[in-house]
């Protein structure tokens, strides 16, 4: 039925060649995600020297790290083995604190038939995952993370020209790496931060580079603040995926969610999560979206692609340049904000209400 459009995914978005190996992970939180996971390995067992997928249990969260079936697959019987034996694979899965160096020196000792190209469209989000950093990081594998991806987005915010999306979105990771300081205003929102010495990252669409990864649909620049430098109050209407009954606010201090504003069932949920895991109140991310054809404000994947939003995360960011390691990371867009962002002696105008001046 999508055949056409994960052809064009395949060849335009990931460059997949035939002498190359794929990849492709799902989990089972929506009926349909199966059915994609066959079209998607019908469609790659034409273009690819050889696939794989796998299908595993829903881990109800997003920035979970992916289950053992998945690793096997990925790195081979063998690696994953060795990891047990070192008593390194359980605090991986945890994100508990463990060796990078003796991990990664294991895997690349005994890792087989590594993937050159992953196509990831598990519900929950492996973009912010030790195991995705890893494969990009250190094997150079091309990464398609596409968590709560809904087929009809190929008619959409897939159906874009992606070199004048990585163009823009480029344009912006430069002026967030070059920054120091963000300050935002938006209705029920007066929100500060820095970003000095962090590292801007355009996610354009085109994953060609060795190790290049990145969201499909993709369309926005992102960055992770320093965790402890967030102060002010932040007014969101969507959650991860649904509107909210009433707006929530989150007041920030120290980098931090001090406390939330709100009686949507939400606010309940990320009360347990914060009891659970105290290091998911800081925050993680703020982004820019850069997608024209993104339009559906109920789904996180493809709202903080819109052209004008800006996303704020809170929970995980060591995966691509902060310090906090966590097993949560949630989006949260704010629309038609005002965006100042500067650094010494200069400040820019980036957005004024929702509009990206560039």
């Amino acid at each position: 039925m999508f055949e056409r459009h994960i052809e064009r995914l395949y060849l335009i978005n990931m460059n997949l060649q035939p002498s190359e190996g794929l990849l492709l992970i799902t989990d089972d939180t929506k009926d349909y995600l199966a059915d994609l996971l066959l079209e998607f390995y019908n469609v790659g067992s034409g273009l690819a020297k050889w696939v794989k997928k796998v299908c595993y249990t829903s881990l109800g969260e997003h920035g979970k790290e992916p289950p053992e079936e998945v690793w096997r697959e990925t790195f081979g019987d063998k690696a994953v083995d060795v990891l047990k034996e070192a008593g390194l694979f359980e605090k991986v899965l945890n994100k508990e604190n463990y060796s990078e160096e003796e991990v990664v020196n294991i895997l690349r000792s005994y890792a087989e038939e590594v993937p050159n190209v992953v196509v990831a469209f598990p519900y929950y989000s492996t973009t912010h995952t030790f195991y995705r950093k890893v494969l990009t990081k250190h094997f150079g594998v091309r990464y398609a993370s596409m968590p709560l991806f809904e087929p009809d987005m190929f008619y959409g915010p897939m159906d874009v020209d992606w070199v004048e999306v990585s163009k823009v979105s480029e344009e912006v990771a430069d002026i967030l790496t070059e920054g120091e300081w963000v300050d935002i205003k938006a209705e029920g929102t007066k929100f500060e931060f820095s970003i000095k010495g962090r590292q801007g990252i355009p996610d354009t669409g085109l994953f060609h580079k060795p190790g290049d990864y990145g969201n499909l649909p993709a369309g926005e620049s992102f960055i992770a603040p320093l965790e402890d430098s967030a102060f002010g109050s932040m007014t969101i209407l969507y959650g991860p995926d649904r509107k909210l009954n009433e707006p929530i606010t989150f007041k920030f201090k120290d980098g931090a969610v001090d406390s939330i504003e709100g009686f949507d069932p939400y606010v309940r949920y990320l009360e347990e999560v914060f009891k659970k895991h105290e290091k998911a109140r800081f925050i993680a991310e703020f982004g820019v979206g850069t997608n024209p054809k993104a339009k559906n404000p109920e789904n996180i994947l493809e709202c903080e692609k819109i052209k004008g939003t800006i996303h704020i995360a809170i929970g995980d960011n060591h995966t691509f340049g902060g310090t906090n390691k966590v097993p949560f990371h949630t989006d949260y867009v704010i629309f038609e904000p005002t965006v100042l962002i500067g650094g010494r002696g200069w400040q820019k105008l980036l957005l004024e209400k929702g509009r990206l001046k560039l």
